[in-house]
């Protein structure tokens, strides 16, 4: 088994060279969106130099051929224009900022003249409540005044792109006069719509869920959930409440409770705000939250269920430095060391008795953790990934980094380790993003509870058949742990309600420390609509071990 580890670790190691040497020029898919603001020039030089080198040996001339050949010169320059495409106004004194919302239902950014003309469409409209100017103009990262930085508009523009209530966003300029120092922004929105239902009945089981991704406008998240048990007359009941962006800080507030017909439940408050662009130099977060639930614990003296209740505290901030002292280019405005800290505490109220616990793993810990990492990550746009016909801003750079810290728990402190390399770009078979992770606590200078993981995307270009499109998308979760805890609450699930489970799935006996699961899903994006809304059939399989 060390073997076998040892040699993974070379392949991932091997992976992370190859990846970082030679794809890094890699050209952008052809059905991808002619990008008006991708924040990343990626240079010719790597594959200039693999042309150079592609008949030296076999292996450079089938990476050539798989990644670099035929690859369009023309679409790079194109780039690099439409970069530039705020360039003219660079410097100008932002003199007003103009916003316009529009309805979901049509209404179009591209055409200024084209009205909701249908009933449904009326009608639709007429339910939704319109994004507040306010809630837009939050997430611009340039004021009235203010000199107009190219890169912060475009930020600006992918900022707003990426919230749940807008489907299209688009940034224009004007200049107030010929010789004029001054310049007007317009910012053109287009609504999604908002409001989901969800109503659900099986085993006399009646369900209903109401959610708001755009709450009175302001761009709050609010939902609720609610079961009714006709048999016993039970419930489960769910609420959640998010505020983004508050008050243009990008601090984002939460709270939620959920119960269910066994009284168990969990709540919880928090504030964060994350890293949320590559111009971003503070994030931080606190989280509070209390769980309470029932758990059996396999046993061979008919030992009932165990009450499980604790507290969690999580506090976290970190900072951002540019690498480059010279801002001279996009790129190099992109290229960040990031510094972070975090002190995560847990306390049991109440946990499962000795004998169902002899290790004592459900007990109070404290964990310090302090993190060095470098990212170099922009943005490209691409259309019919999550959404039909929808830009979407698909992050593509690498990041690496190391975090280690203690842990206080089993009565010792334990030294901890760990580091991680993500890469992510789009190839000439299509998108393509590696994630590998490796993390140990160390004891008397042995390792204890290891993991080693790796994580794999990857998805086509878009085909088309008729006016259908299709994607297939294919996602690999690897996890490798050793020397664990002999413990259940130390084993590894392929359940449906694990991070990387299988949705349907769910058992008490299949219990690892090493896990394999491989998701295929074949997506179609449909062209017919149904009362306004597009229904997409898709084809999903899960493989796991």
């Amino acid at each position: 088994m060390r073997n076998s580890i040892r040699n993974l670790l070379k392949l991932c190691f091997f992976l992370t060279f190859l990846f970082s040497s030679y794809f890094c020029s890699s050209q952008i898919a052809k059905d991808s969106v002619v990008t008006q603001d991708t924040l990343v020039i990626k240079p010719a030089s790597f594959q200039k130099k693999m042309e150079e080198n592609k008949d030296k040996n076999k292996f450079n001339k089938l990476v050539y051929k798989l990644f670099f050949k035929n690859s369009s010169s023309k679409e790079s320059s194109k780039k690099i224009i439409d970069l530039n495409r705020f360039k003219d106004f660079e410097g100008k004194i932002i003199r007003n900022i103009h916003i316009t919302t529009l309805d979901p239902f049509g209404y179009s950014i591209a055409d200024s003249t084209k009205k909701p003309e249908k009933f449904i469409e009326k009608a639709g409209n007429s339910l939704h409540v319109k994004t507040k100017n306010f809630t837009i103009k939050n997430y611009l990262l340039q004021k009235q005044g203010e000199m107009l930085d190219s890169l912060k508009i475009l930020e600006s523009e992918r900022l707003i792109r990426s919230q749940r209530f807008t489907r299209r966003v688009v940034v224009q300029m004007e200049t107030v006069g010929k010789d004029s120092d001054s310049v007007d922004l317009y910012v053109y929105t287009l609504d999604s719509w908002s409001i989901i239902p969800t109503v659900n009945y099986s085993n006399s089981k009646l369900g209903i869920e109401l959610r708001d991704r755009n709450f009175m406008g302001w761009g709050h998240d609010f939902s609720n959930y609610y079961r009714q048990n006709f048999e016993n007359g039970k419930y489960v009941f769910r609420t959640n409440y998010t505020i983004q962006n508050i008050q243009r800080t990008f601090i984002n507030f939460n709270i939620g409770y959920h119960s269910n017909e066994e009284n168990e439940y969990s709540k919880s408050v928090s504030l964060s705000r994350e890293f949320y662009s590559p111009l971003t130099r503070w994030a931080g977060g606190a989280y509070v939250g209390q769980r309470a639930h029932q758990d059996s614990i396999p046993n061979t003296d008919g030992i009932v269920a165990q009450n499980f209740k604790y507290n969690l505290q999580d506090y976290w901030g970190g900072f951002s430095i540019n690498l480059s002292k010279r801002e001279t280019t996009l790129a190099k405005r992109l290229n960040n060391l990031v510094i972070s800290a975090r002190y995560f505490n847990v306390h049991y109220v109440e946990e499962p008795i000795a004998e169902l616990d002899p290790i004592d793993f459900y007990s109070n810990e404290e964990f310090y953790l302090f993190g060095l990492g470098v990212s170099q990550k922009g943005y490209v746009q691409d259309r019919f990934i999550k959404n039909y016909d929808i830009v979407e801003d698909i992050p593509i750079g690498m990041a690496y980094g190391i975090n280690t810290g203690f842990q206080r728990k089993y009565g010792e402190c334990r030294y901890y380790l760990a580091g991680k390399f993500k890469y992510g770009n789009y190839f000439k078979p299509g998108y393509f993003s590696f994630g590998v992770e490796y993390g140990s606590f160390f004891t008397g200078g042995k390792t204890e509870q290891s993991a080693f993981s790796l994580k794999l995307l990857y998805y086509t270009h878009l085909k088309s058949w008729g006016q259908w499109k299709f994607r297939t998308f294919v996602s690999n979760d690897l996890i490798l742990g050793n020397n664990r805890k002999d413990s259940r609450g130390d084993r590894l699930t392929l359940n449906e309600n694990d991070p990387s489970g299988i949705e349907g799935f769910y058992s008490l006996d299949v219990l690892g420390t090493k896990k394999w699961l491989t998701n295929i899903q074949i997506q179609s994006y449909s062209p017919h609509q149904f009362l306004g809304f597009r229904l997409s059939p898709f084809l999903n399989s899960s493989l796991g071990l």
